[in-house]
C-alpha cells in the first residue's frame, strides 16, 4: 500500500482545524467535543443532592456543555478565526463537584452509620436487661407454683410478693431505659433529619413567593412522618389557607407579602415553610411543645393583622390555620387529613385563627 508522506515540518489544514486553543490535537475534534458535551449532560442528568440541589447541578452541566461544544468567539487581538474554550474552568467545575460529592457521601454515611449503631446498642441493651428481668420473674413464678402445689401458705405469700416486686422493678427499669434510649436516638435522628433537609433547602423555589414548592413539601412531610415519632418532641404540621374579603381572588403581590410574614415568623433552621397550592401554604415544625407551637402561630396571625391594617375590609388578607401533631403508627396522609379537618373548622369559624386537631 502506498502512503502519502509529508515532511516533518509541514502542517496540514486538517491539523490546523483540529488544534483547539489548548494546543491539543485530535483526529476528530467535532466527535470529541460532542462526546464531552454528552458526558456533561449525563453527569448532570444523574446528579444527586449535595450542598446544591441536583436540579441546579443539572443546569450547570447543561451550560458547560453548551460552552464547550459551541465555544466563545475570539476577541480582538487573540488571533484570527477559531473559538476559545474554557478547559481550565471546566476542570475546576468538575473538581469542585467531585469534592462536594465525596464530602457529602462521607458525612452522610458517617451519620447513618452512627444512627444504626445507636439503634443496635439500644436493642442489645434492651435484650440483655429484659433477659435479666424475665429470669427474676421466672424464678418467682417457679417458687409460686411450688408453693401452690404443696399448699404452703407462708411460701405462697412470699413468692407472690417476690413476683410482684420483680415485675414492678422490671417495669421501672424498662421505663428509665426507654427514656435514655429515646434521648440518645433523638439526637442521632435530629442530625439525620437535618442531613436529609440539605437538598430541600437548596431546591428550586416557587417563582412568585420565593418559598419551597409542593414537591419539597411532600418529601419533607414523608421524612418527618417517618422520623418524627422517634424524636423527643413529635413534629407539627400546619396547613394554611389564604383568603381576601368578599371572595376576592388572591393576587401575586398578596402571596408575596404573606410569604414574607411566614418567613419572618419561622426563622429556625429546622423550620420548614412551603407554598403547597395556589393560595395554600404548609409549615412543618420540629422540637416544639404545644405551648411553643401555639405561640408561634399566634405571632403569625398577629403579623397578618398588622399587614391588614389600613386596608379596606375587602382587600385585607387573612389566614385560616389547621394544626396537627404527628401520632404513633400514623402515615403522612392521615396526619395531613387531621390538619385539613382543623383547617376546615377554622374556615367555618370565619378564619383569622388557628385550630388544633386533638
Amino acid at each position: 500500500m502506498l502512503w502519502n508522506k509529508r515532511k516533518p515540518t509541514e502542517t496540514s489544514r486538517t491539523d490546523i482545524a483540529a488544534a483547539d486553543s489548548s494546543g491539543i490535537r485530535t483526529a476528530d475534534p467535532d466527535r470529541a467535543l460532542d462526546a464531552v458535551g454528552m458526558l456533561l449532560k449525563a453527569y448532570g442528568r444523574f446528579a444527586f443532592d449535595t450542598e446544591q440541589a441536583a436540579v441546579n447541578i443539572r443546569q450547570q452541566c447543561e451550560q458547560w456543555a453548551q460552552r464547550i461544544v459551541l465555544g466563545e468567539a475570539r476577541r480582538q487581538g487573540e488571533g484570527e478565526g477559531g473559538v476559545l474554550r474554557d478547559w481550565p474552568g471546566l476542570q475546576r467545575f468538575f473538581d469542585d463537584q467531585r469534592r462536594q460529592e465525596s464530602e457529602f457521601v462521607t458525612h452522610s454515611l458517617g451519620g447513618l452509620r452512627g444512627t444504626i449503631l445507636a439503634f443496635a446498642r439500644c436493642l442489645g441493651g434492651s435484650a440483655g436487661e429484659d433477659q435479666d428481668s424475665d429470669a427474676q420473674v421466672a424464678r418467682g413464678l417457679d417458687a409460686l407454683s411450688r408453693a401452690l402445689v404443696h399448699g404452703d401458705m407462708p411460701a405462697l405469700s412470699k413468692a407472690a410478693a417476690t413476683v410482684i416486686e420483680s415485675s414492678r422493678a422490671g417495669m421501672q427499669r424498662r421505663r428509665a431505659r426507654e427514656a435514655r434510649q429515646i434521648a440518645e436516638l433523638s439526637e442521632r435522628l435530629r442530625a439525620l433529619r437535618d442531613d436529609l433537609s440539605v437538598g430541600l433547602k437548596n431546591a428550586v423555589l416557587d417563582e412568585v413567593t420565593g418559598l419551597l414548592g409542593p414537591a419539597a413539601y411532600e418529601q419533607q412531610l414523608d421524612q418527618l412522618c417517618a422520623l418524627g415519632v422517634l424524636l423527643e418532641q413529635p413534629p407539627w404540621l400546619a396547613v394554611i389557607e389564604l383568603s381576601k374579603g368578599a371572595g376576592r381572588a388572591v393576587d401575586d403581590e398578596t402571596l408575596r407579602e404573606v410569604s414574607k410574614v411566614l418567613s419572618r415568623t419561622f426563622l429556625r433552621k429546622e423550620d420548614f415553610v412551603a407554598r403547597s397550592g395556589a393560595k395554600e401554604f404548609a409549615v412543618l415544625l420540629a422540637d416544639m411543645t404545644e405551648e411553643q407551637a401555639e405561640a408561634a402561630f399566634e405571632r403569625l396571625l398577629g403579623g397578618m393583622r398588622k399587614l391588614a391594617e389600613g386596608r379596606r375590609r375587602g382587600d385585607a388578607p387573612a389566614l385560616a390555620i389547621g394544626l396537627a401533631r404527628s401520632r404513633l403508627n400514623e402515615d403522612a396522609p392521615a396526619w395531613r387529613a387531621r390538619a385539613d379537618l382543623a383547617l376546615g373548622r377554622a374556615k367555618q369559624d370565619g378564619g383569622d385563627r388557628c385550630l388544633i386537631s386533638r
